[in-house]
């Protein structure tokens, strides 16, 4: 595997930034070198090579190669619109993670495989029922720094039901700065910060899930699922916002409830905090949904067959 260093995203702070990206365009160099000496049947790139307009070590990659496949994962094209056409036309193969990004990427591709973002099965096991529900349960949200702003979303509703019912909102996340700015007056909330070796732990002891998005924002509609997965593969129901690929999950109440404003965010977690006998049923039944659809064991085989290109 070809990464990255430092992070397409990220720098080294006691560099700067423009000294980071030559290191980043440095480490691609080699890596093509690698490429140009094995010459893999298959690269599988993701998104791009550099966070930026450019394509050029791209199309290095390209002639590297005799089968070039593109995951697409999220709505990039917003920020660059001129490069992802040519990285999708550059492609054999595009691989997209739900329906939208499919609409999206059949303007300029035909060979197009949808699959959705999944997880581990074996690494995500179905947390244990308690048989005696907890006095106190715990709605959780966990993301990245960048997402907790959108706990503006549901914040409303967050306070007016700490005063109706006892709960805990847990939040882990790499910082809590974004929730400074956030009022949840009245609201128990207890911060991790998050690490790969404690998440799954956190999610496990979590009654209810959260996912809060804004609905103004063109880049949610292309939005991953991923922690309503998350929530679903430990056996959790959750209340989210059902932008995108969320409002497939989460129709007819199955595994979730959706709500789009703060009077269905309220209606939807008070229903879930009173009746622990529904957060099991739909925790099992977002379980058995993530089994069949959103696991790595059900989606592995089709990945192999884009891959060797059958």
């Amino acid at each position: 595997m070809w990464t990255s260093h430092p992070s397409v995203y990220d720098y080294y702070p006691k560099l700067g930034w423009r000294p980071s990206c030559q290191i980043k365009r440095a480490n691609r160099w080699l890596q093509s070198l690698d490429a140009r000496w094995f010459r893999p049947d298959t690269i599988y790139l993701e998104r791009g090579v550099f966070h930026d307009e450019t394509t050029w070590m791209d199309a290095r990659f390209r002639r590297l190669t005799g089968r070039l496949v593109l995951d697409v994962d999220d709505a990039i094209f917003l920020q660059f619109p001129e490069k992802i056409p040519k990285l999708i036309r550059m492609s054999d193969h595009v691989i997209v993670s739900n329906r939208p990004l499919y609409e999206y990427v059949s303007q300029f591709h035909d060979r197009i495989t949808e699959i959705p973002t999944s997880v581990s099965l074996a690494r995500y096991h179905c947390r244990d029922y308690p048989t005696i529900p907890p006095i106190k349960p715990t709605i959780g949200w966990m993301g990245t720094t960048s997402n907790l702003a959108f706990m503006r979303v549901c914040a409303g509703a967050l306070k007016r039901l700490s005063r109706e019912s006892s709960f805990t909102l847990l939040v882990v996340a790499p910082t809590d700065e974004p929730l400074r700015g956030i009022d949840l007056t009245g609201v128990d909330i207890r911060f991790e910060r998050w690490a790969p070796e404690t998440e799954l732990g956190f999610l496990r002891s979590m009654d209810i899930g959260i996912m809060p998005l804004p609905n103004d924002q063109e880049w949610m509609k292309y939005k991953a699922a991923t922690k309503l997965v998350q929530y679903m593969a430990i056996g959790i129901p959750a209340v989210a916002s059902p932008i995108g690929v969320n409002a497939d999950i989460l129709a007819g109440d199955r595994v979730g409830i959706a709500a789009s404003n703060e009077e269905e965010w309220f209606e939807g977690l008070a229903r879930l905090l009173n009746n622990p006998d529904l957060r099991r049923d739909m925790g099992r039944q977002g379980r058995e949904l993530v089994k069949g659809r959103f696991s790595v064991e059900a989606n592995l085989g089709r990945l192999e067959q884009v891959l060797l290109g059958d």
